[in-house]
């Protein structure tokens, strides 16, 4: 009879969202891609998609070079400017919808943080 309870009480000791579906919370991180992202938010626990920004990174700065090196051989100067306006070269932030908590950044190139 006691195993019986004991297991009655650890599935009700079970947390699970408010939504009543699976959600990452933990390692959030490790699954930011340049798409918005359904999770919850570390601080304020809504669960939905997250909002994203594209800002300049790195990649953006690594491609530049790459374009000016090129563009003095190969290329016209001209298409020096296309890393800083397009999103496909840019990092992508996220962030919470509802309190606009910072969530992480997706890196195109280096680690994600």
């Amino acid at each position: 009879m006691n195993s019986r309870e004991s297991q009655a009480q650890q599935m009700l000791s079970i947390h699970r969202s408010a939504s009543h579906t699976p959600s990452m919370l933990v390692n959030a991180k490790k699954y930011l891609s340049d798409r918005p992202q359904l999770l919850d938010c570390p601080r304020c626990k809504h669960h939905g998609e997250t909002e994203i920004r594209f800002v300049v990174g790195f990649f953006t700065y690594v491609s530049f070079l790459v374009i000016l090196i090129c563009g003095v051989f190969v290329l016209p100067l001209f298409f020096v400017w296309v890393p800083f306006v397009l999103d496909a070269f840019k990092d992508v932030e996220h962030h919470c919808p509802q309190c606009k908590a910072w969530i992480g950044t997706y890196r195109r190139l280096g680690k994600s943080t």
